[in-house]
């Protein structure tokens, strides 16, 4: 193949864009209707092709071989990168190998195949070895977990259960979990910011007031179930208030009740999920997985009530989840390839 690498890449996308395809020819053919799927994937390939040249001299991409997709997976394993980042990365590469071989039937004199299988395998190894980290904002990919109760259930640990209801059950961000306190210092300001002014605190100085995270039970506006207030810190140190069932609560108190602190390992939670994951037979979908859950559950329910328009509950569960956009809301609607 001649011309510059983004040239290439060029070439190599337009092999698997047909707009009007249906779903079930994309499964079948590898070609994709989405131009801004390929142009996301055609980023890997810009990259991986730079650092192939790079150290391997490489200039034409029909060269590429399965010892340059382990050399730019590895690479990119090794920089802390997100889980779903790396898994995207995968993708990419292996819709570069459909469009290599598609260019190679209709250009080439003699057919060429590829193998970039090890993609997958390094993929794998990074999860299990806990290199890649948890995020939520990948948006090719539905995370949810096919039977969150039965994954929950699994979990023999008690603290990683507890956490993992905890999850399913309000949304909370994976940071929200790893350690509840009975008391926690949050800057007055931003309860105030986010309508938490109501919430009983006590002043410690002119910038920081102390606050309980649990804050009782109360009757859910929309079911009206009674349920427990838990009050999260996530992303961006946005304070919050979340919903979990009496029975969690009560465990949650008792557990701060005898430890004064609840606190678990990232990495231990993480494995646990996983291993709770493969004995239920579900896909590994992080402790993130159970947001999404949470956030598919709790629409259905606030649409089944009836009390609130589709355009409502969107705005809602996002406002539940620490978004604010409504629209985020269709991003975990998106259920997964079970």
């Amino acid at each position: 193949m001649r011309g510059s690498l983004f040239f290439q890449t060029g070439c190599l996308a337009k092999m698997l864009f047909s707009p009007n395809i249906s779903k079930i020819e994309q499964k079948h053919t590898g070609v994709l209707a989405n131009a801004q799927t390929i142009e996301t994937y055609r980023e890997v390939w810009n990259e991986l092709a730079i650092l192939t040249k790079s150290m391997y001299g490489v200039k034409d991409l029909q060269r590429l071989s399965g010892e340059h997709i382990e050399s730019y997976m590895l690479a990119k394993a090794s920089q802390n990168i997100t889980e779903q980042r790396l898994e995207l990365i995968s993708s990419a590469i292996g819709k570069l190998q459909t469009a290599l071989e598609k260019f190679s039937a209709c250009y080439s004199d003699e057919l060429q195949t590829y193998d970039f299988s090890i993609r997958q395998r390094i993929l794998d190894a990074s999860r299990d070895a806990l290199l890649v980290k948890e995020t939520s904002d990948e948006p090719l990919y539905a995370r949810d977990y096919k039977d969150p109760i039965a994954l929950i259930h699994a979990i023999e640990d008690d603290q990683y259960q507890l956490a993992a209801s905890i999850q399913y059950e309000s949304g909370a961000r994976l940071e929200a979990v790893l350690r509840i306190d009975q008391e926690t210092t949050i800057k007055t300001v931003k309860l105030h910011e986010n309508h938490l002014g109501n919430v009983p605190y006590q002043i410690i100085d002119q910038t920081y007031a102390r606050v309980s995270q649990l804050q009782g039970m109360t009757q859910d506006p929309y079911d009206n179930a009674y349920k427990g207030q838990l009050l999260t810190i996530e992303k961006g140190g946005k304070p919050g208030i979340v919903f979990l069932s009496l029975m969690t609560y009560q465990k949650l108190e008792w557990y701060l009740i005898d430890h004064h602190v609840f606190k678990i390992d990232v990495h231990g939670y993480r494995r646990t999920l996983m291993n709770a994951a493969k004995v239920t037979n579900q896909s590994y979908n992080g402790s993130h997985g159970l947001r999404w859950n949470f956030a598919q559950k709790r629409f259905l329910d606030l649409q089944n009530l009836g009390k609130l328009t589709y355009e409502q509950a969107l705005q809602q569960v996002s406002w539940e989840m620490k978004h604010e956009r409504a629209e985020i809301t269709e991003h975990y609607l998106r259920i997964g390839q079970h």
